[in-house]
């Protein structure tokens, strides 16, 4: 495992290199948006629209790379200074169904205007900056369900967090002119056709090869060709979250700086652990069977925060578990070998969980019906003392990752004390 030295120069390194990166892409879009306003066709067009997102999101992850570069050079760590989790376990962060709120006098104005209105929003945490799409307020693409809105289709992803992650969501708007004109005029190729009889349609890159037919004004800008341009986009409001707003689906925006929008955005935040626990062999299983405790050995299984288990080793492959224990619902502190009062059995240890109770639930040697809630101990046995210190790492390490991850726990009933049990 490399050092935590290592670590912060290959960080340095790849962040240096994301620095050159977005310089490019500043460049690249700047020229292309110098075309755009300097020709009349692209005025307002999708191409300029584009490429100011470009623009906005290479900034802006110039900037961030920039920032953690000054930290990590300064503090020395991966992990800023102050961070609240111990735990190294890193976790996902999915937005989706991004939904803006749009106020009716804004509609009216801009269904009687020639100015046509476009919105996205950057998603930011440390160094990661990802872009959404850009939509235009239209009618084709406004929802009216519960009063008009946009709705951003698809999905922005930040990968590599820690669970006490702090990301900040920002909603940027561009005025242009309408765009009216269709690809064709636009690209001055209307009639033409190739080879085969197919109407010919020229990327920017070839129509530059040929001769220009574009209507571009006599005045360059005073800052020479190789100026780079700022962002157009102006942010219009912004909020932060952390991990305990994971099941909030609506947030409102910060210093909204449009009378378009309502100030509140709405969402659906969902997380993935990055680093997911497996573990198989031989477990075996205490299990009331009519009223008597009897031991069973399972071929078990690890993965993906559940414990499920076979008779035999290749069932694993052709047929479904048993059983299973989710570990989400959990309610085991810290699994380790059970005292002799519980079980005389060796390497034995308890994981118990709790359900809501069913019609059918009854009080027996595993299960404990406790109001509109059902406790369920699972002893298992390993067979040797190093089985069972792995089986119990893996475990606990399971439910630390849940735990750190807002994963839905169930508040541990008061009265469901473990009780001892006869399971010789």
């Amino acid at each position: 495992m490399e050092s935590n030295k290592e670590a912060v120069c290959n960080k340095i390194s790849e962040l240096v290199g994301e620095v050159k990166k977005q310089e490019i892409m500043i460049s690249q879009a700047t020229q292309a948006l110098n075309f755009c306003y300097s020709t009349i066709e692209f005025s307002g067009s999708a191409e300029q629209v584009e490429g100011e997102r470009l623009l906005l999101a290479a900034t802006h992850r110039r900037q961030a790379a920039l920032h953690e570069l000054q930290r990590l050079r300064i503090e020395g760590s991966l992990r800023p200074k102050g961070c609240s989790s111990e735990l190294s376990v890193r976790g996902s962060l999915i937005i989706s169904n991004v939904t803006l709120p749009l106020t009716r006098d804004y509609l009216h104005t801009v269904a009687a205007g020639e100015w046509c209105h476009h919105y996205m929003y950057l998603v930011r945490s440390q160094e990661q900056v990802v872009a959404s799409q850009v939509l235009a307020a239209t009618s084709e693409n406004l929802r009216h369900e519960g009063g008009a809105a946009l709705l951003f289709p698809g999905s922005v992803k930040l990968s590599g967090l820690y669970s006490d992650f702090k990301v900040t969501l920002e909603v940027y708007i561009l005025q242009t002119n309408r765009e009216v004109l269709p690809h064709d005029v636009k690209y001055h190729i209307l009639g033409k056709k190739d080879g085969s009889g197919n109407k010919l349609r020229l990327t920017p890159k070839k129509l530059l090869k040929q001769e220009s037919r574009m209507m571009r004004p006599s005045v360059e800008s005073p800052a020479g060709p190789s100026a780079v341009r700022s962002p157009a986009f102006k942010m219009s409001g912004y909020m932060v979250f952390s991990l305990q707003e994971l099941r909030r689906t609506q947030f409102i925006l910060n210093k909204v700086a449009y009378s378009s929008l309502e100030g509140n955005i709405r969402l659906q935040l969902s997380t993935e652990l990055e680093q997911n626990v497996r573990e198989r062999g031989f477990l075996t299983m205490f299990e009331d069977v009519s009223g008597f405790g009897a031991w069973h050995r399972r071929w078990c299984l690890l993965e993906d925060a559940v414990l499920s288990y076979w008779k035999y080793p290749d069932d694993e492959r052709k047929k479904d578990p048993i059983g299973q224990i989710d570990l989400s619902t959990c309610i085991t502190k810290d699994v380790n070998q059970v005292s002799r009062t519980v079980c005389a059995r060796p390497h034995t240890f308890l994981l118990t969980t709790v359900q809501p109770a069913l019609p059918g639930d009854e009080d027996s040697l595993v299960l404990e019906r406790r109001g509109p809630h059902t406790v369920i101990r699972h002893l298992l046995s390993a067979d040797t003392r190093e089985d069972r210190l792995l089986w119990c790492t893996q475990l606990n390490k399971t439910l630390d990752m849940l735990r750190a991850w807002g994963s839905n726990l169930p508040v541990s009933p008061k009265s469901c004390i473990q009780k001892s049990a006869n399971c010789s």
